[in-house]
């Protein structure tokens, strides 16, 4: 599934072809030395400030098209929004990196031991509890919505801001291991369990961490590496243009995002594309130059909290008011309804902070951090990823791998043994 680059086992046959030695009863800890690339190597797109003028770029250009017939129509506020985000993002940004600026030598600092079998075994755990919150969901509401009623997908189930971040930890960790049939095993269970709860975006985060994990590890030349970002856009594209159209009909499609007439024959993949992109940010230009700023309710805080404890939304009857389609405002919908401009101004400046520190400390370190980071930027354009429980949850997860499967900068051995 993904080549192991950086790693350097020494080929000892009584490790490799132990698949699961836990299973077996042996007590041998499978680790391996490897390194990460300097990073000046990276390719552009691992950057959190180049990525996230990237995705502004992509929205304003998406946005142009005017898909449907509600499309914002104006140039002035989507190119205000712009330069007020840029902006205090890279105000934020070059404030942190101030702060958290540190020599060269101690950034260069790539070299790392990976405990493999505290690897796989964090994602027997892992698992585990997968299976257990989807038993109980089976339980409580029926069978998932792959086998039982596709309309559900959005209401199905509870507990899904603990199962979405584990399911999505497995995947990309597995990637890591060194045994392509536990990668294999771990990577279709994972998949397999977000395709049960068709849950299109989860696929489309894990896919995306997979993808920028692949791209810092990758020792193929940069070339390769666009190329390969942009096969893996148009695979993407496609599977959510087929995901897409299992769901919702073409005509549905259509009418629910009032297409313009001139694009309805148009093929699916540039419209589920262009739409999914413009319109959540049209809906923020609606809100920002004609929605009513109802004064501070902090609402961004809302997704931070568990879903059976979070407020209903303040705004609700604001949506009705304007040309709102689904409700989604790319990551600024609260910050601009609590504080209009002012909102965006500290959103994106805590960004441009948090992109500071991605930068400066979370690379290489931080590694399984960073990828969710860039993998948040990159969807910006729909939700807010980065103020969301979910996140925080598969972060503490993250952290737990990293602490007790990564060690830095030690060379010594290829392979460490525990005592019976």
């Amino acid at each position: 599934m993904m080549p192991n680059a950086g790693f350097k086992p020494d080929g000892s046959p009584a490790v490799v072809a132990g698949v699961w030695p836990l299973w077996t009863g042996a007590r041998a800890r499978n680790v391996v030395d490897g390194a990460f690339k300097p990073r000046r190597e990276l390719p552009v797109y691992c950057s959190p400030i180049a990525l996230f003028f990237a995705v502004w770029i992509l929205m304003l250009a998406c946005l142009s098209v005017h898909v449907s017939y509600v499309i914002y129509p104006g140039v002035v506020t989507p190119l205000l929004i712009f330069i007020v985000s840029g902006a205090s993002l890279l105000l934020g940004y070059y404030a942190s990196t101030a702060v958290l600026h540190r020599d060269a030598a101690e950034s260069e600092l790539t070299s790392f031991q990976l405990d493999i079998t505290g690897l796989w075994r964090l994602n027997l755990l892992f698992c585990l509890l997968a299976v257990l919150i989807m038993a109980f969901n089976w339980i409580i509401s029926g069978p998932p919505p792959a086998i039982g009623d596709p309309s559900t997908y959005l209401v199905y189930g509870n507990l899904k801001q603990i199962l979405f971040p584990t399911l999505t930890c497995i995947a990309v960790n597995a990637t890591l291991d060194t045994s392509r049939l536990r990668r294999l095993v771990f990577i279709a269970f994972a998949i397999g369990g977000i395709g049960l709860y068709v849950a299109r975006g989860i696929l489309l985060v894990t896919f995306l961490q997979m993808f920028f994990l692949f791209s810092i590890r990758s020792r193929m030349s940069r070339k390769k590496q666009y190329l390969l970002a942009i096969g893996a856009l148009v695979i993407g594209i496609a599977a959510m243009t087929i995901i897409g159209n299992l769901r919702t009909a073409h005509d549905i499609f259509i009418e629910f995002l009032q297409i313009r007439g001139d694009f309805a024959d148009w093929p699916m993949a540039f419209l589920w594309f262009v739409s999914y992109i413009s319109i959540p940010f049209s809906n923020l230009c609606w809100m920002v130059a004609h929605g009513p700023s109802h004064g501070p309710t902090f609402a961004f805080l809302y997704s931070l909290l568990p879903s059976f404890m979070a407020p209903s939304d303040p705004y609700a009857d604001v949506y009705g008011n304007m040309n709102i389609i689904d409700n989604a405002s790319t990551y600024l919908q609260a910050w601009a309804l609590d504080f209009s401009y002012l909102g965006i101004y500290l959103a994106n400046l805590l960004i441009g902070l948090g992109c500071g520190w991605l930068v400066n400390r979370a690379y290489p370190k931080n590694i399984l951090i960073l990828i969710i980071f860039l993998t948040s930027i990159s969807l910006m354009f729909f939700s807010d990823m980065l103020f969301l429980l979910s996140t925080v949850i598969e972060v503490l997860l993250q952290l737990l791998v990293l602490n007790k499967c990564f060690k830095w900068g030690q060379r010594e051995s290829s392979h460490a043994y525990e005592t019976a």
